[in-house]
């Protein structure tokens, strides 16, 4: 929005210069992106936000310039035009009233078309237009000033005597003042004769009933056109103008008919003419509710205390009717230019905006002391951070729509996922049922770029649907493919047992005991490699190696290995407590158990009766090394255990070790039947 410095001192007295003037503009919301000097004038371009359309006329600006300043504003007094032909000369039919609510005409016969005057050509040149004659000069000028947009047709040109407002036709073809030919859709609004369409409603008028200099009759339009149909007329048809820019913002409804009160005795006045009938047809403003504000609300966010008849005298400069006042609060009813005002926050931030942000002072606020610091739930998320970083995974972020597709490629039904009722394209259709889809997507997307050893992370919500129950659960989900080096084995590809300790050490940092695995089966990953991850007993998550079917459908050609693990689950088990433990005094004893059991017995199993056989002596138990080979019988396997014993109290003797070893081998032997590897 361009503004004439010498334009606005007509609505209100400017005693600030133009750059003055643009930093308490600024200062009020409305920011300046350039002042330039024109013919003895300055220009000062303004950005508007969407909601505040009364920015787009001069009467707006200035209605905000008084308001700060507080002076007073200068709206020019407009008296009832002199009908001198009362008869109805036209009839005007609207037929979509849903997308036009208000529509008026007014018939002003032998008008004087010609040049405009010198001032009203300085206005326009101002803004950046070209002058084209009195009449749509008068209407051009109006615009600015009253921020209705208002349009002037050739009454002797328009067809059969009767104007419509309805959708147009489709193919139907009009071409505007711009001398471009424009095909219509069916769900665009145009005002037509009984022949053909003579404007784009809203967006701009046809060249066929277009004022000139031969014109002798007119029909001045002033009308509200619903917002959203004019944008989209606008967009469909990549035509814009200062009109359609307004009407897509949203016009003062109320403001209309003083509009085109204001344009009629202007035309009057450079054009003459004779003023026919008022036509108005469509609703009267809607009753307004008021909004409330509380004197100690308004304190409470400001930090600051305004008098309340300063409070006062802001709102009513800016437009605002007062209806009740008491020493507690104010009742105001918010004008039609001015739909943004609905609840008491929104004149708080009026107050504050008028009243100026530079002179509220700047406050510490106090700082109240906290038993917790952090959420167990935060305290949490933060250790699953830090464990998974610390062992090389970087955290990402992945979308939570997905098309059906990617969920389907993912081995998921679609039927039991959440989807989105109006998506706004195909890879939006359904909310995500699980984390993998994301992470394989973000595999793929480095993979593609050469990087194929990849370790990494997410937390985050899946939801899920079962009959009409919807579910949201947050997740932290994992993911491993290509190879690790270091110095002492060299390069070697990741593995299960690579992911695996990861979540064991995850599981540690947030203080859960009694982690364990189990057998699974999931139709995301490999029949071979899936385990349960179970804490006290419960499924909390699954672990293993993405099916290879799935990686297929991903384009994927190297194994991934992946994990999910439901934290809404695991958060009963989280202590995230510090606890410091005394370092051990005496030395602690290692001893290797090489065993022969079946194939298929479990790990856990054979970990729970070392455990259990050994004592209070045992320290730590953990699995070194497998093997099956011809040494080994059929159906059997070869497991190494290191056993480290340790006894906080004093040091083992060797006799303590070989006794709490012999009974680990017994239990093994007779609960398990296996057998010492000689």
């Amino acid at each position: 929005m361009r503004i004439s410095y010498n334009w606005l001192k007509e609505y209100v007295v400017l005693k600030e210069s133009a750059e003055d003037l643009s930093e308490m503009l600024m200062s009020a919301g409305l920011p300046t992106e350039s002042i330039e000097n024109i013919g003895g004038d300055k220009i000062i371009e303004v950005e508007v936000t969407a909601n505040r359309p009364d920015w787009l006329s001069y009467i707006g600006v200035a209605r905000e310039v008084a308001a700060i300043t507080g002076r007073k504003l200068m709206i020019p007094l407009v008296k009832k035009p002199e009908i001198k032909a009362k008869k109805v000369e036209i009839k005007i039919r609207v037929e979509e009233k849903e997308l036009c609510p208000k529509y008026t005409a007014r018939v002003i016969r032998n008008v004087k078309v010609g040049e405009s005057p010198a001032w009203l050509k300085a206005r326009l040149e101002a803004m950046g237009l070209r002058p084209v004659n009195n009449i749509v000069d008068i209407t051009n000028f109006c615009l600015f000033e009253t921020g209705e947009p208002m349009h002037a047709f050739d009454l002797d040109k328009i067809s059969g005597g009767e104007v419509f407002v309805k959708r147009a036709k489709k193919g139907e073809k009009i071409t505007a003042i711009d001398g471009v030919e424009r095909a219509l859709e069916d769900s665009m609004l145009v005002i037509a004769d009984s022949l053909k369409p003579i404007a784009i409603a809203g967006v701009m008028g046809g060249l066929s009933t277009e004022v000139n200099y031969a014109t002798k009759n007119i029909l001045l339009e002033a009308a509200y056109f619903e917002p959203i149909s004019i944008r989209r007329t606008s967009r469909k048809l990549s035509l814009s103008s200062d009109s359609s820019y307004r009407f897509e913002r949203r016009v003062d409804i109320s403001n209309v008919n003083y509009s085109s009160d204001r344009a009629t005795e202007l035309i009057c006045q450079i054009a003459g003419g004779e003023v026919g009938e008022f036509i108005d047809i469509g609703v009267k403003p809607a009753k307004k509710n008021p909004v409330s504000l509380r004197y100690s609300k308004l304190d409470s966010v400001l930090g600051h205390k305004i008098p309340p008849v300063k409070v006062k005298k802001i709102l009513t400069d800016l437009g605002l009717k007062l209806k009740t006042s008491s020493k507690d609060k104010i009742s105001s009813e918010a004008p039609g230019f001015r739909y943004d005002l609905k609840d008491e926050i929104d004149l708080i931030e009026e107050v504050a905006r008028v009243y100026g942000f530079n002179n509220i002072p700047s406050t510490i606020p106090p700082i109240v002391a906290q038993e917790e610091r952090m959420s167990s739930d935060v305290a949490a998320l933060r250790k699953v951070r830090v464990a998974f970083t610390g062992l090389g995974f970087d955290e990402i972020i992945t979308y939570s729509l997905l098309s059906k597709k990617i969920i389907q490629n993912t081995a998921l039904p679609v039927e039991s996922s959440v989807c989105v009722a109006n998506p706004l394209s195909i890879e939006q259709e359904a909310m995500r049922p699980s984390l993998l889809s994301g992470m394989l997507g973000a595999a793929l997307w480095n993979i593609n770029r050469r990087s194929k050893d990849l370790k990494f992370f997410e937390i985050g919500h899946v939801y899920g649907k079962s009959g009409s129950d919807f579910t949201e659960r947050q997740f932290l989900g994992a993911c491993i493919t290509g190879e690790m080096s270091n110095w002492a084995d060299g390069s070697r590809a990741y593995s299960f047992f690579d992911l695996k300790g990861a979540v064991e050490a995850f599981i540690e940092a947030l203080g859960i005991k009694g982690i364990s695995f189990a057998n699974a089966s999931d139709c995301r990953f490999s029949g071979a490699s899936c385990a349960s991850i179970e804490v006290a007993g419960e499924s909390v998550g699954i672990i293993g190696e993405v099916d290879a079917n799935v990686l297929k459908n991903f384009d994927i050609k190297a194994p991934v290995y992946a994990c999910e693990i439901c934290l809404d689950k695991i958060n009963p088990y989280i202590n995230v407590k510090n606890k410091f433990k005394i370092l051990p005094k005496y030395p602690s004893v290692s001893r290797d158990i090489s065993i022969i059991a079946d194939k298929n017995t479990p790990n856990l199993q054979i970990v729970s009766i070392i455990r259990a056989s050994a004592g209070e002596v045992l320290k730590e138990v953990r699995l070194v090394d497998k093997y099956s080979g011809k040494q080994i019988p059929d159906g059997k396997i070869s497991l190494t255990y290191r056993i480290e014993y340790q006894n906080p109290a004093k040091t083992l003797e060797e006799k303590e070790v070989l006794e709490a070893h012999a009974k680990v081998l017994h239990s093994l032997e007779s609960e398990l039947g296996a057998s010492l590897r000689g």
